[in-house]
């Protein structure tokens, strides 16, 4: 190992002990959001699934119903909050782990 890539691999430590930066979902063993999963059904048939989620929440506002969902999405290594207009006719229902 060279001397920058051992400055790298400091300043990166450093980062994770001072909670500047933290470890990927998937890297954190025994994670209870591994196991928690919305699902949305719709009408063609299919069902969205969202896995690593860490909260839910329905919105209602002028007759309209609205689910939140946060989650990381593994693909992009990024949190994301999906929103669903649960009035729209594509949409049958959802189900939601006990756990959230």
């Amino acid at each position: 190992m060279n001397d920058e890539e051992s400055r790298k691999m400091n300043l990166i430590n450093f980062l994770y002990k001072n909670g500047i930066i933290e470890p990927k979902p998937e890297a954190i063993e025994n994670k209870k959001s591994d196991s928690e999963e919305v699902k949305i059904f719709l009408v063609n048939g299919k069902t969205l699934y969202f896995n690593n989620v860490s909260s839910t929440k329905e919105l209602y506002e002028n007759g309209r119903s609205v689910l939140l969902i946060k989650h990381f999405d593994k693909e992009t290594s990024k949190k994301r909050i999906s929103c669903f207009d649960l009035n729209k006719e594509n949409i049958i229902g959802y189900s939601i782990d006990d756990e959230l």
